[in-house]
């Protein structure tokens, strides 16, 4: 209303799904559906991938709190990153972990706070998604967690930029309007990684991955330099127009399933070379204390490192 937005609530399947195509299609490109959709999951792929075809990116807001009041609170943001602790490159098992659901921005009002205050929070490295657009949604948010963020949290993009959004499914001539809208919200908030989504693929059992055409566009218009591809399998690494692309590894369970799924996932692997996992760490059931207990459990060959260390890590094996 404060922002006197059109309001609508669409099922983005059948009939409705379709009137919904009707009023992406009369949209400019990169004006943002602020909210969500219907049907859990489903309504998930659905609709982010109808809003995508008419470039259109996703803010999910649907139980963000006082939202007039936050944008319009001003508070001071950084465009930097406090510096990574040096890693030395060897034959060893490189893990980083990221907490999903950043894009979400209620999610980083209220959840994200919760398992934020952990104590044992900083006790390893890990990656938190956030959305580079609190910068304008919620200023004090973001610059909270910057102020009080250790040195082992890092603050990435959620997927896949300014709003979750398919960038594959983007029509050509908008996704430089993205991936531009994008550039300019991470130099604002200092973030150069980001998390990201691509569509599912036709049997609907995976993702299909970023090509050169997504690739150079963030490259041209972006200060990305890794990206991490919702992937669930972890068997995805690439390097479309030059920026390290990893698929990421979400095994199911805590603690000891974690590690014994990480330990299967690297059976058979060349113990000549490093190799290099992305793991998922899912925001709604772990908390630091989780996190602590899992990195507890990994011995050798295994070391946790912050994103930006195990992208550096990546460039430099790549070699």
């Amino acid at each position: 209303m404060a922002s006197r937005g059109m309001v609508l609530w669409l099922p983005p399947s059948g009939d409705t799904g379709k009137l919904l195509d009707e009023t992406f299609a009369r949209l400019q490109p990169t004006t943002p559906y602020t909210g969500w959709f219907s049907n859990d999951v489903a309504g998930e792929w659905g609709g982010v991938d109808r809003a995508s075809q008419h470039g259109v990116q996703v803010v999910p807001a649907d139980f963000y709190m006082n939202g007039t009041v936050h944008a319009g609170t001003r508070a001071k943001i950084s465009d930097r990153v406090r510096p990574h602790p040096k890693a030395e490159l060897h034959n060893r098992v490189y893990v980083t972990l990221t907490v999903g659901e950043g894009d979400n921005v209620q999610y980083c009002q209220r959840r994200m706070r919760d398992i934020w205050d952990d104590p044992k929070r900083g006790t390893v490295p890990v990656n938190w998604t956030v959305s580079p657009l609190l910068a304008d949604i919620g200023p004090a948010l973001l610059a909270y967690y910057q102020r009080t963020a250790t040195a082992n949290d890092l603050l990435i993009s959620g997927p896949s930029g300014a709003g979750y959004t398919y960038p594959g499914s983007w029509p050509e001539e908008a996704l430089d309007a993205y991936t531009a809208l994008s550039g300019r919200f991470l130099r604002r908030t200092g973030m150069d990684l980001a998390y990201a989504y691509n569509p599912r693929n036709t049997a609907g059992d995976g993702w299909i991955p970023f090509d050169e055409r997504v690739m150079a566009s963030y490259r041209k218009n972006t200060p990305v330099r890794g990206v991490i591809q919702s992937w669930e399998t972890g068997d995805l690494q690439v390097r479309p127009a030059g920026i390290p692309v990893i698929g990421n590894f979400y095994p199911q369970g805590k603690g000891k399933e974690f590690r014994d799924a990480l330990l299967r996932h690297i059976e058979g692997r060349d113990t000549s070379k490093p190799m290099f996992i992305a793991a998922a760490i899912n925001a709604w059931d772990w908390t630091p204390s989780d996190i602590a207990d899992l990195a507890a459990l990994l011995e050798d060959p295994f070391e946790v490192v912050r994103g930006d260390a195990f992208f550096s890590l990546m460039d430099r094996s790549a070699v």
